[in-house]
């Protein structure tokens, strides 16, 4: 009998190891969420933008991505079902309104192997902006993968 028990703990033992190996994920990208990342221009040239607070609007989890910190960008998540989210630029400057972005696209599923599984990318198909402290925006990448690269430039005045 405690022959038998021995062989269930190391078929068990190797079921595990098993497992843990099958879900290595050793060949996957090393960032496996399309997130858009947006950087901050002014004059041409990247500017960190001070006491900054960004939160989302219609994000995943409506969280607080930045809470008065200095920034040069910043990811802006996006939720795989809505099509559309909406992000808040607090300044934090008396005087100053807050900016709003809203960001409208298409969640398109991928399949990146075996190993790594499924993902979503997500193509940009609009934007919509207010003009308190931001002059324009640019898409510079409409297709948003895990690259770790920015796809949206913000031209403050």
């Amino acid at each position: 009998m405690k022959k038998k028990t021995k062989q269930v703990v190391l078929i068990a033992l190797s079921a595990l190891a098993g497992l843990a190996t099958s879900c290595n994920n050793g060949n996957c990208p090393g960032n496996s969420n399309a997130i858009p990342l947006a950087e901050f221009y002014q004059d041409g040239s990247s500017v960190i933008i001070n006491n900054l607070t960004v939160y989302g609007i219609g994000a995943p989890g409506d969280s607080l991505i930045l809470d008065e910190a200095s920034a040069s960008s910043v990811y802006m998540p996006l939720h795989i079902s809505t099509g559309n989210c909406c992000y808040v630029l607090d300044y934090n400057t008396e005087g100053l309104e807050a900016d709003t972005i809203k960001l409208e696209y298409d969640a398109i599923p991928y399949f990146e192997s075996h190993e790594c599984g499924a993902m979503f990318n997500f193509r940009i198909t609009g934007i919509e902006y207010t003009l308190n402290a931001i002059d324009s925006i640019a898409i510079t990448r409409t297709l948003i993968n895990n690259d770790d690269v920015a796809s949206i430039k913000i031209y403050m005045q």
